[in-house]
C-alpha cells in the first residue's frame, strides 16, 4: 500500500530534473533530454556497429576486417555530456533514478526496432555485482522487456571476474574477455533458434558484444542484435 501511494506521489508531484534540477513532471526535463548527444547528428554511421564513420561508407574499418556475430545495433547516443554523467551517477552513484530515465530513453528507440524472442542482459561476476548492488544492464534490459512484452532471459554468465575493461585497447578488451563468459545449460534449448537482442549500457569497442553475441551464435541463436544506450568515440 505505501508503495503504490509513493509512486502515486511521485508521479503528481513536481521532481526535480537529474541535470538541470528545474522541477518539472519527469526527472529530466524535455530541454535537458533535448540536449543529449544523439548518434543521429552523424550523417554516416556502420550499419553494424554504429560508430560514427568521416565519409560515405557503411561499415567501419573494423567491420570490414572482422564482421561480427551481432546483426546490428540500436544506439541511439554518444557517450558524452551531458550522458556520460547521467551514467556514472547511475553505475558509480547507485542513482536509481537516473537509471529509469536512462531505460526509458533507450525505450523509445527500442520500440522502432525488429521484434526478439527474449531480451538477454550483459552478464556481470557475481563479485561485482555484490560490490555495486545490482548489474546496471538488467535494470536497464527488464522495463523494456516489460513495456514490449518480451522474456527477459539471463542466459549468459560471466565466469571469471578478470579484471575492469575501462581504458583497455580493442586488443586489450577481447584477451581480457576470452573463456570470460558461458550460456547456463538450461536456457540453451531457449537460445537455440531465437532472434535475441543483448542490452547494455556502453558499448565501447563491441570486445563484448562481439563476444557474447558469438557465444550466442555458435549455441544456435538465429540473430543477435545489440540494444545500448551509448556508443563510445573510435579511439
Amino acid at each position: 500500500m505505501w508503495h503504490r501511494l509513493n509512486q502515486a506521489l511521485h508521479r503528481l508531484l513536481p521532481q526535480p530534473c537529474l541535470l538541470c534540477g528545474q522541477a518539472n513532471s519527469h526527472s529530466l526535463c524535455s530541454e535537458c533530454e533535448r540536449s543529449l548527444p544523439r548518434l543521429d547528428q552523424y550523417p554516416w554511421r556502420c550499419t553494424q556497429c554504429s560508430i560514427p564513420l568521416p565519409g560515405d561508407a557503411s561499415l567501419c574499418g573494423h567491420c570490414v576486417r572482422q564482421s561480427p556475430a551481432f546483426t546490428t545495433c540500436v544506439i541511439p547516443y554518444s557517450y558524452s555530456h551531458p550522458l556520460d554523467f547521467l551514467i556514472h551517477q547511475f553505475k558509480y552513484r547507485r542513482q536509481l533514478a537516473s537509471g529509469k530515465q536512462l531505460a526509458r530513453l533507450l525505450l523509445q528507440h527500442c520500440r522502432q526496432a525488429e521484434r526478439p524472442d527474449m531480451v538477454v542482459p550483459v552478464p556481470m561476476h557475481w563479485r561485482k555485482r555484490w560490490q555495486r548492488g545490482f548489474n546496471q544492464s538488467e535494470l536497464l534490459a527488464a522495463p523494456i522487456a516489460r513495456s514490449l512484452g518480451l522474456p527477459l532471459v539471463n542466459a549468459l554468465r560471466r565466469q571469471q571476474h578478470g579484471h575492469s575493461q575501462k581504458g583497455l585497447s580493442r586488443r586489450e578488451r577481447l584477451g581480457n574477455l576470452r573463456r570470460a563468459f558461458s550460456i547456463a545449460a538450461k536456457y540453451r534449448p531457449l537460445v537455440h533458434g531465437a532472434h535475441v537482442v543483448l542490452v547494455d549500457d556502453v558499448v565501447t569497442t563491441t570486445a563484448t558484444a562481439r563476444c557474447l553475441s558469438d557465444l550466442l551464435i555458435k549455441a544456435g541463436a538465429a540473430r543477435v542484435d545489440i540494444w545500448a544506450l551509448a556508443r563510445t568515440p573510435d579511439r
